[in-house]
């Protein structure tokens, strides 16, 4: 099965009804973090307009489990990739998407979705507290790089054995810092690399240092506003997530470069990543191609 990470404006892809209808063996996956940017404002009309196609194959549309709910789990095969899915949820998504677009609007929804909402700026309260001192550290590492190692890695061209050895150390510092915050806050043992790459903690990392490592490459150091940078993190767990699958859907051009590269730097460590695969917008050519290559633009 092939199976892609949608993000919010994903959803709205103009190639996603094709790629769905093209195969039952075309799935999309949405994380909790996606449907609760979804539902944090205009909870109704938003979620209705998000899910309009996505309600329509519904047997080829996944939520994930929360990302608390998958730290321990260590994906090193496709096998594993079910381990990942919230059957009880998808299942009460696939309700809700058809209630959505019911004519009349049935009896309770708008109460429903009134609760979602709710829970969502919630959701996104505790998130901004998380992200706001989150910039000063990841900035400083990222400036350990010098331009030329910044452009291998972001390339994935020709990485260097130092490079390589730099980044690694970083990430197994971050990753750590990660798993004592969040997964094992009593762990005094070390973690074997080839036991990290599997870990969200570890790939989650990666995208945060590649997000902060493209803003020094490009002379940006701070000054992001904190809703743009919650909104950031977001992102950055939804490319997070698609490494585990066949990419990510999604307009937005940063998500898709940090995507790409984290692919790319992943297979160079030589952990588990999805085959790639791309859905265009419809203009005459196949509604959905395999990339060869996870550094070639698509």
């Amino acid at each position: 099965m092939i199976t892609l990470l949608a993000d919010s404006n994903g959803l709205r892809h103009l190639g996603l009804k094709a790629y769905l209808a093209t195969s039952c063996d075309h799935a999309i996956a949405l994380s909790d973090l996606t449907l609760i940017e979804m539902r944090k404002s205009n909870a109704l009309s938003t979620s209705r307009n998000s899910l309009r196609i996505t309600a329509q194959f519904t047997q080829q549309t996944y939520v994930l489990r929360r990302t608390d709910e998958i730290l321990a789990e260590n994906i090193a095969s496709a096998s594993q990739i079910p381990s990942l899915f919230d059957y009880e949820e998808t299942s009460q998504l696939a309700g809700l998407s058809r209630q959505l677009q019911a004519i009349p609007e049935p009896p309770g929804l708008r109460a429903h979705m009134a609760e979602l909402e709710a829970n969502a700026q919630t959701v996104m309260s505790r998130l901004t507290e998380e992200v706001a001192p989150l910039e000063a550290g990841l900035v400083d590492a990222a400036t350990d790089f010098s331009q030329a190692e910044l452009t291998q890695i972001r390339t994935t061209a020709g990485i260097t054995d130092s490079t390589r050895s730099k980044l690694l150390g970083l990430l197994k510092e971050t990753t750590g810092s990660f798993i004592l915050a969040n997964q094992e806050p009593g762990r005094r043992e070390p973690m074997l690399l080839r036991d990290a790459m599997g870990l969200f903690a570890f790939r989650y990392s990666l995208c945060m240092l590649l997000y902060y490592m493209e803003w020094v490459r490009v002379g940006r150091t701070t000054g992001k506003a904190l809703p743009r940078r919650v909104n950031d993190v977001v992102d950055m767990q939804i490319a997070a997530m698609g490494t585990f699958f066949n990419g990510v859907l999604s307009a937005d051009t940063a998500l898709q470069v940090i995507s790409k590269t984290a692919r790319g730097v992943l297979r160079g460590f030589g952990a588990y990543v999805g085959d790639d695969w791309r859905v265009p917008v419809p203009d005459g050519e196949a509604d959905q191609s395999r990339e060869d290559h996870p550094g070639e633009s698509g």
